[in-house]
This record gives C-alpha cells, sequence and structure tokens, in this order.
C-alpha cells in the first residue's frame, strides 16, 4: 500500500512477509506475526502500521512503552482497502492515491450460472475463506457464490466439502502442493475442478485487489465455457 501511494522511500523496515515491490527486499526486516520490537525501535520509526487481522495483541503495549505511534488499519472486506489506502496517504503525506474502488467495480459481473466456489487456503485440516471476508466480496463482485456459509476463515470439514462440493476448488500455488489438493478430493470422494491462484494477489488485501478480480473473472469465464 505505501509503495503504491508514491512512500515506498519512507519506510524503513518492514515484516518478514513482504515482497512486493522488489525494492521492499532491500529492507530490515522486523519479525513476523509477533514481531522484534528491539528491532523496531532499533530503526528509529516515526509510525508504525500494522493491520488488524493478524496484529499481535501485545503490539500496541509494547510500542506504547518505546514512545512509538502504531496506525491499525483494516482490509478485512474490500470496501476497507480504499479507506486504509488514504489514512495513510493522509498520514504520511503522499503524493498519490490509487483509486482501488473503481478498478474494483470495474470487474463487476453477473453470471446466467452463478458458480459455487470454495478457496481452500490450505488441505489438511481443510482451512477456507468464508463469509464476510475479501475473498467473499471477490466471489459477489465476480458473480460467483461462495461454497462456504461460515464467516472469516474457518476450519471446513472434510464431511461438508464431501456432502456439498463447490463448482470450482482455488487454492494458493506456493503454499499448497498439487498432491494436497488430490488427497483432499481423494479423501472426499469427489472430483471437482481445481485451479492454482497467484497467492500473493489473492490473500494480501491492496491496491493488487483488482488484478485478483480480473484473474478470478478470467477464471470464472473458463470454467462457463466449459460448463
Amino acid at each position: 500500500m505505501v509503495f503504491a501511494l508514491g512512500c515506498g522511500s519512507k519506510i524503513v523496515g518492514t515484516d518478514n512477509f513482504s515482497d512486493y515491490p522488489d525494492d521492499v527486499k532491500r529492507l530490515p526486516r522486523v519479525g513476523g506475526v509477533e514481531p522484534d520490537i528491539e528491532k523496531i525501535v532499533a530503526l528509529h520509526p516515526d509510525l508504525v502500521i500494522a493491520s488488524a487481522s493478524n496484529a499481535h495483541p501485545n503490539l500496541r503495549r509494547a510500542l506504547t512503552a518505546a514512545h512509538l505511534p502504531l496506525m491499525v488499519i483494516k482490509t478485512d472486506r474490500l470496501a476497507e482497502i480504499e479507506t486504509s489506502m488514504r489514512d495513510i496517504e493522509r498520514a504520511l503525506g503522499c503524493p498519490h492515491a490509487p483509486a482501488v474502488a473503481p478498478a474494483l467495480e470495474s470487474q463487476r459481473r453477473k453470471r446466467g450460472k452463478s458458480p459455487r466456489v470454495l478457496f481452500a487456503v490450505w488441505t489438511n485440516p481443510l482451512y477456507v475463506a468464508g463469509t464476510r471476508s475479501f475473498v467473499d466480496d471477490l466471489f459477489t463482485l465476480t458473480g460467483a457464490r461462495n461454497a462456504v456459509d461460515a464467516p472469516g476463515w474457518p476450519q471446513y470439514s472434510l464431511e461438508a466439502f464431501a456432502a456439498h462440493p463447490p463448482d470450482l476448488l482455488l487454492y494458493p500455488a506456493r503454499s499448497v502442493k498439487v498432491e494436497a489438493v488430490d488427497d483432499l478430493l481423494r479423501r472426499a470422494n469427489v472430483n471437482v475442478d481445481a485451479v492454482a491462484i497467484d497467492e500473493n494477489l489473492f490473500t494480501r488485501p491492496g491496491p493488487r485487489m483488482p488484478g485478483a478480480a480480473a484473474e478470478l473473472n478470467r477464471i470464472l469465464d473458463q470454467w462457463e465455457s466449459a460448463h
């Protein structure tokens, strides 16, 4: 988000997982979900930005003790992405303001047959993207339906998957191997079209979400033409 806003030069450090754009790979790393406070303090930041979805519960207290301000942004839903980017833009005085919402809206589709799609973030045990999530919003935007009716990112039973198999199964190409998907389908004894997707594009809610929507539309168009 910060790079897309034109403020990448202001970043002095990042988490262990950030890898886009390439410039971010050269920045100092301060840890994962539970960051190293000493490393953060050593970088002398004026502001720490964290995501509400995975900010460690002790982060604010630790940063307050170190006299460092914390800005927590929410990106659980698609509509929150542009709002959060505007908040960052104001806080950092960034020169750019990518219009994410109009780009997303340009990907809105209505389909004659709305396929039921399941996004598996892990296969054994099976964890999925549920309702009231940005992935669920992507499904709605592109004319698909979420095959899962539980909110958030729940564990999903093999029995439920077998009893109500989706029309289409999406899975992250790096984290989940083809063999793991084949094993899931074998254990559930179902035959489902499975498509590997770019997990960085689909699982990191930010300015590239319109690209994820465009890719999902392409996948759904192919599924429609085949059925």
